[in-house]
C-alpha cells in the first residue's frame, strides 16, 4: 500500500477526531477503572504521539489543539497549559519523524517517552509555580509512567486494528 490518498488522510482525521471524542467522553463517566489505585493512562496523549508518529499528515496542530482544549475544560485542567505542552511535544515529534523512520521501535518509543516525562514535569513545575494545589508527586508520577508502559499497546491497536503503519521517508517526501 503505498501513501495515503487524500480522502484516506481526511477519513483517518474524521477517525482520529471522533476516537478523541469518545476517549474524552469515557474518561469523564464514572467507571472507576483504576485498579488499586493505580491511575490509567493518558489515552488521547497515547493516540495522538502514536498516530502523529505512524502518519504525521493525520493528525493536524489545529485538531490537536481543539481535542486538549475541549479535554482541559471539561476535565477542569487550567485551561491551555496541557494543551500547550501537548502541542510542543507533538512538534517536537514531528520534526524527529524522518529520523525515527530508520531506527527499531524501541527509539520511537524512547522519544514519546522522553516527551510524556517532559510534558508531566513542566506541567508539575508551572502548577507549583503558580502555587495550584497538586496531587502527590507519587501519583502525577505513576501516571506518567502507566501512560509510558500503554504506548506499545496503542501503536499495535493502531497499526492491527486501525491499519494506522508506519510511513518510511520516500513516502513522507511526497507529503
Amino acid at each position: 500500500m503505498s501513501a495515503l490518498t487524500a480522502r484516506h488522510v481526511w477519513t483517518y482525521r474524521f477517525l482520529y477526531f471522533v476516537l478523541g471524542l469518545v476517549l474524552i467522553t469515557l474518561k469523564l463517566l464514572p467507571l472507576n477503572l483504576a485498579a488499586g489505585g493505580i491511575p490509567g493512562p493518558d489515552l488521547l496523549v497515547l493516540v495522538t504521539f502514536a498516530w502523529l508518529v505512524r502518519q504525521p499528515n493525520v493528525v493536524p496542530l489545529g485538531l490537536v489543539l481543539i481535542l486538549f482544549l475541549l479535554a482541559d475544560f471539561l476535565f477542569q485542567r487550567p485551561p491551555g497549559l496541557w494543551t500547550l505542552l501537548v502541542i510542543l511535544a507533538c512538534e517536537s515529534l514531528r520534526r524527529r519523524r524522518l529520523t525515527m523512520t530508520e531506527f527499531p521501535f524501541l527509539v520511537e518509543w524512547g522519544a514519546a517517552a522522553m516527551a510524556i516525562i517532559g510534558m508531566v514535569l513542566l506541567n508539575r513545575l508551572v502548577l507549583w509555580v503558580l502555587l495550584v494545589d497538586l496531587d502527590p508527586l507519587g501519583l502525577t508520577l505513576a501516571h506518567g509512567l502507566v501512560t509510558i508502559v500503554f504506548y506499545p499497546v496503542v501503536v499495535g491497536i493502531s497499526k492491527y486494528i486501525f491499519g494506522l503503519r508506519k510511513l518510511g521517508p520516500a513516502e513522507l517526501e511526497s507529503f
